[in-house]
This record gives structure tokens, sequence and C-alpha cells, in this order.
């Protein structure tokens, strides 16, 4: 795709059409007397496009009188003037769905390009732009998005995916965050205006529907939406960090019952996104597949909430390393050392017990003497003393768990038969949307001296060491990414390379841009992996700060499957499939703290039919 694409939809075309300024800030109410009558508030967008029909959205109501009910009608065409109608018909909409529209238009044309609206009475919304699939081998540019945080930064990257010339854009998720104000934000960014409504954390019904509100304000996202239609998966910010399906690291008790809070969650969504509603969503089942003509099967899904068993944490779940005590009656227990001595004693009189271990240059020798260790300070350890973890216990016990998932039964089998389908129709490629890296990542080996520790609020010197340790033992970066599942992740590049004829897996989250050849357990490589970076979200510079090519260095050292990352910039991915190659070009944005920006570059890998590798 050229950089010069001309221009779809632009943000000040959405701006104008809209009547509004930067300041847009209609969520609810009106922001002044002159605000009354009917209003379509939040702009026009499309989505879960087919080959015959395509979701079309938007949310109108009477800011006179909020509480009744609206009836209007809507249009598609395939000529700007609208002069013949590819379908029209009515929509009834009020403060029961929060006043949004949702209109599956159907009978349409394959891999043709609309335009659409709404009407009413004699008030119009703007013009919004969709597409159809196609159903022949026509060429596919998709846009991939991810990580779109108001208070940390502008939507430049909406901006600029409005202005070029895309089948559909595709949301990895991320698409809000929940946090209250000063929670998770840029204090640069607030002082310029982009604050969090409602100010506290969002959970209810209520809230959520305001922070997408608020969301929809910006214009950039409103540009983009009225340019191309979505196809969106969520992440976990759409409910709350790091959510599972029974819960959230960002979910205390005091929060009320995490299931209502889930479900308002769910109900905000499908009420914001333009995503098509069935019984499955309404059980909160979003992985469906979209058929990109002849070329391509695009499988969607859920890594977050339908199957995903409780992520796990290094302060949580990691062992330490424990000394057998020998415990006689009326005696001093006594450390045995020789595991063979150990299975001479009755089982019942050993103990393994968790001590701390002298590290010198010799090695490490384990506190023995059981006066020392019965009123040990975990807190103040004597010089030289650390606890080590069990790296082979964690990895095999806890990590290496076959029966945790990502996905969950359920979704597994749908997955492994979407594949099956899509191979037995002999389609080239296999395009699995989802959220979570599945490539392995190691962890930096990077020195206290690479590392500027007061920018960060993630990690100091002494944590770092700790890290440093964990990669030297060979556990991954990232328990919250597949490497946090891997037993889940053998099953599914099982299936891959069983069922596929050529994966490549997209992934977001991170907030910043990678690349992987994906092998499996036996070491065979079995797809591909292409990762966008966040929209506004701030990435591994934040957690890590240190010279950015010296931490890029570090991490491909020890990560043999990565083959590129950027560790420090905010863009976008394009990702561009014909019959024999998928290739993916990134771009980045020079800030987004600051209204004014320039876009640069990014390299381009691509991987060609039947080699299962990036070049």
């Amino acid at each position: 795709m050229s950089d010069n694409s001309r221009t779809i939809l632009s943000r000040r075309a959405v701006i104008g059409a809209l009547g509004i300024g930067t300041g847009l800030a209609v969520i609810g109410s009106p922001t002044s007397a002159a605000d009354t009558g009917i209003q379509f508030t939040h702009g026009v967008a499309s989505g879960d496009p087919q080959a015959t029909k395509v979701i079309l959205w938007t949310r109108a109501l009477d800011l006179s009188d909020q509480a009744k009910n609206i009836l209007g009608k809507w249009e598609i065409s395939a000529t700007e003037d609208f002069r013949a109608l590819a379908g029209t018909g009515t929509f009834k909409t009020g403060p029961k769905r929060d006043h949004t529209v949702k209109i599956d238009a159907s009978g349409l044309e394959a891999g043709t390009k609309y335009f659409y609206r709404f009407l009413v009475g004699d008030v119009t919304s703007l013009v919004g732009h969709t597409k159809t699939l196609p159903i022949d081998d026509t060429n596919i540019d998709l846009a991939i998005v991810s990580c779109s945080n108001y208070g940390q930064g502008f939507f430049h990257v909406y901006g600029e995916v409005a202005k070029r010339d895309y089948q559909a854009v595709v949301h990895l998720g991320d698409y809000i965050y929940e946090y209250a104000e000063g929670g998770y934000d840029n204090p640069e960014v607030l002082a310029q205006g982009r604050k969090a409504e409602p100010k506290t954390e969002i959970l209810s019904l209520e809230d959520y529907r305001k922070r997408y509100a608020l969301y929809r304000t910006d214009p950039d996202l409103l540009a983009a939406h009225a340019a191309h239609p979505f196809i969106c998966v969520w992440d976990d910010h759409e409910v709350a960090n790091d959510t599972w399906k029974d819960g959230a690291q960002n979910h205390s008790d005091d929060e009320g019952d995490f299931k209502k809070r889930q479900s308002a969650a769910f109900r905000a969504y499908m009420e914001w996104l333009p995503i098509r509603e069935s019984d499955d969503t309404s059980a909160g089942k979003i992985y469906r597949t979209f058929e990109m003509g002849t070329n391509a099967s695009l499988i969607m899904l859920d890594t977050r909430h339908i199957g995903r068993d409780r992520g796990l944490t290094y302060g949580e779940d990691l062992p330490m390393r424990t000394t057998a005590f020998h415990f006689a009656e009326d005696k001093t227990p006594v450390a045995v050392l020789d595991p063979a001595e150990v299975a001479k004693l009755p089982a019942a009189s050993i103990k393994h017990i968790t001590v701390p271990f002298l590290i010198s240059k010799d090695g490490a020798k384990p506190m023995t003497d059981w006066e020392q260790v019965k009123v040990l300070d975990p807190a103040a350890l004597p010089a030289g003393y650390s606890f080590i973890p069990d790296a082979p216990k964690f990895a095999k016990d806890v990590l290496g768990n076959a029966e945790r998932s990502m996905l969950g039964t359920e979704q597994e089998g749908w997955f492994s038969g979407e594949l099956a389908k899509s191979k037995a129709k002999d389609t080239p490629w296999q395009i699995i949307g989802q959220q979570l890296l599945i490539g392995k990542v190691g962890i930096p080996q990077l020195q206290d001296n690479e590392i500027d520790f007061t920018k960060s609020k993630f990690i100091n010197a002494k944590l770092m060491g700790f890290f440093r340790m964990l990669g030297q033992m060979g556990l991954p970066m990232n328990l919250d990414a597949w490497d946090g599942y891997p037993a889940a992740r053998d099953r599914v590049l099982a299936d891959i390379k069983a069922n596929a004829n050529n994966a490549v897996f997209l992934a977001g989250d991170t907030h910043n841009a990678w690349a992987f050849d994906v092998a499996d357990a036996t070491g065979d490589k079995v797809a591909v992996e292409m990762a966008t970076p966040g929209i506004s979200s701030p990435g591994f510079e934040s957690f890590l700060p240190a010279d950015t090519k010296r931490t890029e260095e570090a991490l491909l050292k020890v990560s043999p499957e990565m083959k590129y990352v950027n560790a420090n910039d905010r863009g976008w991915m394009d990702l561009t499939i014909t019959s024999d190659k998928v290739s993916a070009q990134w771009y980045f944005v020079s800030t987004v703290t600051k209204p004014e920006y320039e876009v640069s570059k990014g390299p381009m890998k691509h991987t060609l039919k039947g080699t299962h590798t990036l070049a």
C-alpha cells in the first residue's frame, strides 16, 4: 500500500459533518441550551463485513428529551448521491440500548464499496463508507490496530488509518481502558483535556457506556469508523486489567460481583461496537471467522474471557527451592541434603522447608541450622542469603500444567474445526486474529547500569536482578501471554500443523511491534506471527527505560524465534494478503502526547506460501 494512498475520510471531514469542534463532549446530556433536538451524537460506523452484508451503526437521541425512543431510517447505496439504494429500512432506539442503532444490512454485492447514512425526520447523519468482502482472489489490505488509551495520548493512528484505503480495520482489543482518572494515564496528556469520564474506575453498565461515549468523541476515532468497516475482538481492558474467565487482576471483592461487572462490560461493548450480535455473543462468545475471498480465512479468537484460566505471576505462583528436614520424635529437625538419604527415611518424617541459600562464587548452600530457620524473617535475611526460585518445579508442575487453558475446551475445538474447513477449501492462508503474543520471549539480560530506574514505575534494581535470574533459568518474560500457557500453545500449534495450510498469527496487547517464526513442541516451524504496536498506550520503554537499540538487541538475543521488535514506538500495521504472500508493513507516529506529529515507515516483513517463516 502506498504512503500516498488517497484520503478516504479525514478527521477534518468528520468534524465538519458533525458540526463539532475538538471539544466534542456529548456523552449523555446536553452541553448547552443550544444542544436540543435530534442529533447523531457519535458519528457512524460499520463492521463485521461479509460478502453480502455488513453491520451499520450510529447513535441517535433527542437532546430535549433523552428518555424517549427515536424512530428513523437507514440507507445504503453504491453511489454517494444515494439515488439508487442497495438497501433501506427503519430503526427504533432509545435509552434501553443507550440510544445506539445497529443494522445488519444484507442483500449486498460482494467486493463492493458502499455509502450509508441514517435519517430522523430532516436530520441526516454523517455519510459513512464501508465495503463488503470479495469472493474471488482479490488482494486484501487490512489495518491492524490495538490498545487505545484516551488518557495516555492522542489517537493519531486512527486519523492516519482513516486517510488510507483498506478492506477493513482489524482491532485486536483494548478499545477502551477501565481505570479511574490518574490510574493509568499521562499527566502531560491530562493537562490537555483528555480526562476520563466518569472519573472513577468503571464498574456498572452506566459507567462503561459513559467511557465508550467519551472515546467516541475523539475525532480521529470517529473518522476511522466512518471510513472503514471494523472487525473487533476484546482484550482485557474492555472489562478490567488481566481478566480471565472468573476474575481479573484489577477487580477486588469490594467492587462487587465480577460476573455482574463482566456482563455490564459485555453489554456496553455490544451496544457501542459494530459487531454482529447473536445468541453466541449474548453468551460472551465473539470468536468467529471471516472469509477474505479465496485467499484467506480470518479466524478471530478470544484469549481473555470465555475460557482462559487464571494467569500466573512470579510473585504468587513461583515456588522457591526447599531443603528436606528430618523430623524425628523429640529431636531437633535435621537437614538432609542427599536425595538418596531422604529416600531411606519414612516419608511422614520428611518436610520440605523453604529456606534461603548463601550465595557465593562457589555456588549456593542452603541454610541448614533449624534454630536459625525457625526464627527466620524473610524480609530481613542474613547478609549473603537469598531465596532461590525452583525453576524446574515451576516449569514442570505449574507453568507446564497440561490442564491450563487459554481458549477453553469449546473454543479450542471450534478453532480446530475452522482450520480444517479452511484447509478443505484449499484456502492458502489462515490468518488468526487474537490478542496475545504466541511467539516465545525471553528475559533480556540488561545490566543495572544500562537502565534508568528513575523513569520506571514498574521495576527497580532489586526486581531487575530477580528477573535476570529467572531469564538465566530459562523462564519467559511475560506470563500473561501464551508463554504463560505453554501446554495450551502446544495444543493450538499441533492443530495448526495438522489442519492449516499457512498460518499467520496477529497480536496486539503489548503496545509494541514484533515478528516471530513460531515453532511447535518438536521444533518444527509451523506459523509466523506479526504484532501491531499500540495506538497510544505506553510500551516496553516505560517498563524498562533503557537505550532502545540495546533493549531490542537484548530481546532478540534471548528469543530465538523473534525476528523483529520495536521497543519504543506507537503505531499500526498494514497487512497485505495475496494468494502466495502475506506482508506486514509497520508505521509509527513520532508522538502521542502532542497534537502535532509525523509518521515514519518501519520495516516490512513477509512470509511466502509453504515456508512458515519470515523474510
